[in-house]
């Protein structure tokens, strides 16, 4: 009995131990096609793509939503393929973003604003059945 229980506390041990040199993913850095006016900040939201407005990113707890200056090839291509509307990988992009601030906010209108980065991504998609999925790249080691 004290033999197991010897084990049980190092394989604990040895976990918090491996858990705790872990760091999480950070976020990379994308080019950003304008100059911000405000400071970035990090926002939970859904990224799109529809005709009109390029891309958008809706940031959710909110009925607000920010119009992209950068062009889908900007951004990485872990995430371009699901962001081709004519693709049958066409899908929502929930993640937590970075988002730059091109224009100054006017209430009751849509902003403009750049992507700086994106982690822990996961994939929606809109014309399969597929289950939604994480992008593992934009995700720690260790979740």
């Amino acid at each position: 009995m004290q033999l197991r229980t010897t084990v049980d506390a190092t394989v604990i041990w040895l976990g918090l131990w491996i858990g705790a040199g872990a760091q999480p993913a950070q976020a990379a850095r994308w080019p950003c096609p304008a100059k911000p006016v405000e400071p970035c900040f990090k926002h939970h939201g859904r990224l799109s793509s529809q005709n009109g407005i390029a891309l958008k990113v809706w940031l959710i707890g909110s009925t607000r939503a920010v119009g992209l200056d950068n062009d889908v090839d900007q951004l990485p291509s872990s995430i371009r393929r699901y962001l081709e509307m004519t693709s049958m990988d066409h899908s929502y992009i929930y993640g937590d973003f970075e988002i730059c601030p091109t224009e100054p906010d006017t209430p009751g209108h849509m902003r403009r604003a750049s992507l700086a980065g994106a982690e822990k991504l996961v994939v929606q998609p809109l014309r399969s059945a597929r289950p939604p999925f994480r992008l593992r790249s934009t995700w720690s080691a260790y979740f």
